[in-house]
C-alpha cells in the first residue's frame, strides 16, 4: 500500500511540476522500476543454469538466487580445469531487469579470493535479465551476454536454502 501511494504521489507531483527542480540544477532523480518484495516470486529469483561446452550436467554453471525487494541472495556454482567452484552471492536490482552483485565469497577462483568462512569480497558486477535469461557478464559494447537459463530448483534445494541462517540473515538486509 505504502508502495502505491509514493507511486501516486510521484506520478501526480511529475505532471504537475509539485517538486520539480528549479531550472538549471543538476539534480536528477532515477526512479527504479517496482521489484517484487516476496522471496521466491521476483524477476532475479530461480535458479539458473548455464551449460555450454559442459560433458554432464553436473558441469554446468549456476545461480540459485532468491530477491526480497531489491536485495537478491543466493549460491553460485561453476566448473574449470576439472574442479568445482562455489560460493554466496549479493546482488541489489537496480530495475525488473537489472541488478549489480555487491558481495561474493566462496572457494577461491576467477570469481572470488574470499572464503565465506572469512566473510564478504566487494564487488561490482553485472547481473541482467534479457530475453528471459541471465546474464553475469556484459560485452564490451555495453550490450547483454545471457548464457543462463532459468531450470526448476528442486523444493529440498529451495528449503534448505531459505533455511540457511546466513540467507535469513541476507535477506533481512544483514549479513555483508
Amino acid at each position: 500500500m505504502r508502495s502505491w501511494i509514493v507511486l501516486m504521489v510521484v506520478s501526480v507531483g511529475g505532471c504537475t511540476g509539485f517538486g520539480a527542480e528549479p531550472a538549471g540544477s543538476r539534480a536528477t532523480a532515477v526512479i527504479p522500476q517496482k521489484v517484487p518484495t516476496t522471496a521466491t516470486e521476483s524477476a532475479f529469483a530461480g535458479e539458473w543454469e548455464a551449460c555450454e561446452g559442459t560433458t554432464s550436467p553436473e558441469e554446468c554453471s549456476r545461480y540459485r538466487l532468491f530477491q526480497r525487494g531489491d536485495r537478491i541472495c543466493g549460491t553460485w556454482f561453476h566448473f574449470a580445469s576439472g574442479k568445482a567452484y562455489a560460493g554466496r552471492v549479493i546482488a541489489q536490482a537496480i530495475s525488473s531487469t537489472d541488478a549489480r552483485r555487491t558481495h561474493i565469497c566462496g572457494r577461491p577462483s576467477s570469481e572470488t579470493d574470499t572464503e565465506c568462512e572469512e566473510g564478504w569480497q566487494r564487488i561490482d558486477r553485472p547481473l541482467r535479465l534479457c530475453d528471459g535469461k541471465l546474464a553475469d557478464l556484459t560485452r564490451a559494447d555495453g550490450s547483454c551476454f545471457a548464457d543462463y537459463q532459468a531450470v526448476p530448483m528442486a523444493d529440498e534445494q529451495r528449503d534448505a536454502l531459505l533455511a540457511a541462517s546466513w540467507m535469513q540473515a541476507c535477506l533481512s538486509g544483514a549479513g555483508d
